[in-house]
């Protein structure tokens, strides 16, 4: 009766891993790199440790441990991403942020940089300038990569 046992664990736990894995396959778009591999993680570990957990069903506590740990894997993936993003940001060249703000209230016109990286990344810093008061003048400032809107901000400058 044991090796039946075992057999539905190996069995459930491969069923599991194919159904996330192709699910992960076209989804491409939306998820980037470490939500995936957190949720192949998440489902993984959840899977076995559900089958392990369940001695009566194993097959349940495999699907309902890797739904619970892809969801978890995923959302803890997604979010180290997006301190990642952030911190590429934060490290864009200033001086390009700072010339395309300032080009923008000069020209009272949108100004664009663009620029691919190294590693492949098309980057584009968009300043769009805002509605004037006084001598001063908001200029909205959006930093994309691969055509994703990654951050914005808006700076108040003084008209020269």
């Amino acid at each position: 009766m044991e090796g039946v046992k075992m057999k539905t664990r190996v069995i459930a736990i491969i069923c599991v891993l194919a159904v996330f894995m192709s699910g992960c396959a076209s989804m491409d778009e939306v998820w980037t790199g470490k939500t995936k591999t957190g949720t192949g993680i998440g489902a993984v570990a959840g899977g076995v440790l559900g089958a392990l957990i369940d001695d009566n069903k194993p097959w349940r506590g495999a699907i309902i441990g890797a739904v619970a740990g892809a969801a978890a894997g995923g959302w803890i993936g997604h979010t180290m991403e997006s301190k990642s993003t952030e911190a590429a940001v934060v490290s864009a060249d200033k001086d390009i942020v700072d010339q395309a703000a300032r080009e923008a209230v000069k020209s009272n016109a949108t100004v664009k940089y663009s620029r691919t990286t190294s590693q492949g990344v098309d980057e584009d810093v968009i300043a769009r300038p805002g509605t004037k008061s006084g001598n001063k003048q908001p200029v909205t400032i959006e930093y994309y990569r691969d055509g994703k809107l990654v951050s914005s901000e808006t700076r108040e400058m003084t008209i020269l």
